[in-house]
């Protein structure tokens, strides 16, 4: 049987990943909005392997 304070880290450290990941998707979606960040602004973000 598995220890109960080990599941409740566990369930600690999914709950902050959880709300870290929720509160910078909220950033994103808000900057987008108010025109501080633009996604599609053409730069490329990975280089071929071609021009390397």
């Amino acid at each position: 049987m598995a220890d109960r304070n080990a599941l409740g880290m566990i369930g600690l450290l999914f709950g902050a990943t959880t709300l870290f990941v929720m509160m910078m998707g909220a950033v994103v979606v808000a900057d987008h909005l108010s025109g501080k960040l633009h996604l599609e602004d053409g730069l490329a973000v990975a280089q071929p392997l071609t021009e390397r």
